[in-house]
């Protein structure tokens, strides 16, 4: 937890304005003060809390803290408490990891920085699947990246090793939602992939999958598992900040906010290799998928095509995936050869949509059932674009 000796040093920057919302919101009422010294707040219960105003007074941050510890309890602890301060809109996820090395308040740093890399690709594949339920993205949508980018990273614990994340509620991103806001619904469905992958269920493959669980969800699990086996521990423990209905003014008696609901998920020791075998099952799936990919012809052979033959002929194209380019081998008949050799010479863009078997470096058409221009204008003739026998009749 936060060490009580330089928490001072923190709690000074904390401004009284903010302290007096953080208790509007649990249900306090401003009932008066001294100008410039001490606002009171009472609660229905009689409590009453005094909030210093003068932020440069020697004894501001040790009577702040005071107000802090009056809302820690078994599973808020007090850095937990600021963070409600500071970060209201924000629900809280903490990934504990405990270790024979963590106990000294040491963790690799090759771990740390693949579990870092995890939990930013947990939390935007997740929203990522809210936005839009999907097995695998290459592509996340603005919405889960713009939550992903507002996420912010917390300090740890010591004694244990904790990685904490305050994620936003609701992100500034242009979304209507219904029902609970976006980062909310994220946060839930982190939860819910992770319970999946830590039970038994996620080993039968007839077991629906979480809406939300794609690939990379399960891959950024994967990367999660610590090295070594003896005495490791993991868990998840995920505050879910109550919400307001509305905007409440300091000048008028706040709606008590429900109390924060929280989530602990003990990881156990089986939920990387369960994650592995999903991303497998789930890659499995996709090495036979349809596509729509363009990209130019690089390579034919420039032999003249034959029209009443069912002799095919290959040609290899270099075609966008995502971000990235891949390698696609075709297999064409006479008529559609024809057409590549010409826009192969014209440097034309062209549309495949197939079935693509992704299993090689190399991918290739497993079923075609499209092959053409980009563009539908692009047709210009060629040394080999001439009348068949057939055609020259009459």
């Amino acid at each position: 937890m936060m060490n009580l000796s330089n928490i001072e040093s923190v709690l000074r920057n904390i401004d009284p304005q903010s302290v007096a919302r953080f208790l509007s919101r649990q249900g306090y009422n401003r009932d008066g003060g001294r100008p410039g010294q001490v606002e009171v707040f009472s609660s229905e219960g009689g409590d009453m809390i005094l909030v210093p105003l003068n932020q440069h007074a020697d004894d501001y941050a040790r009577r702040l803290r005071d107000i802090v510890e009056l809302f820690t309890d078994d599973t808020t602890p007090l850095d937990d408490v600021v963070g409600k301060i500071v970060l209201p809109q924000s629900d809280i996820m903490r990934y504990r990891i405990e270790t024979p090395e963590t106990t000294w308040g040491h963790l690799r740093l090759h771990y740390t920085q693949e579990a870092m890399g995890a939990l930013y690709n947990i939390l935007q594949y997740t929203a990522a699947g809210v936005s839009s339920q999907r097995t695998d993205y290459r592509r996340v949508s603005e919405a889960a990246h713009s939550f992903a980018q507002q996420c912010r990273f917390g300090q740890t614990e010591y004694g244990s090793f904790v990685l904490k994340v305050f994620c936003p509620v609701e992100p500034i991103v242009a979304r209507d939602d219904v029902g609970e806001p976006f980062g909310r619904q994220t946060t839930r469905a982190v939860i819910e992939n992770l319970e999946f992958l830590a039970s038994e269920r996620s080993e039968d493959p007839e077991e629906p999958l979480p809406p939300t669980l794609n690939r990379q969800v399960a891959t950024s699990v994967h990367r999660l598992r610590p090295q070594g086996n003896l005495g490791v521990q993991t868990e998840v423990l995920m505050r879910y900040i109550a919400l307001e209905p509305d905007e409440v003014t300091l000048a008028h008696r706040a709606t008590p906010a429900k109390k924060d609901d929280v989530t602990k998920l003990d990881l156990g020791p089986f939920i990387f290799s369960r994650a592995k075998s999903v991303r497998d099952r789930l890659k499995k799936a996709e090495e036979f998928e349809p596509e729509l990919l363009r990209g130019h012809i690089e390579t034919l052979h420039k032999d003249r095509p034959v029209r009443d033959t069912d002799q095919s002929h290959e040609v290899t194209l270099d075609v966008r995936y995502g971000t990235s380019r891949r390698k696609l081998r075709v297999r064409l008949l006479p008529r559609q050869y024809r057409d590549a050799i010409r826009w192969h010479d014209s440097n034309t863009e062209v549309d495949v949509d197939a079935v693509i078997d992704k299993r090689g470096k190399v991918w290739s058409v497993y079923r075609l059932n499209d092959f053409r221009a980009s563009d539908p204008n692009a047709n210009r003739a060629t040394l080999f674009d001439v009348p068949a026998p057939d055609e020259d009749d009459g």
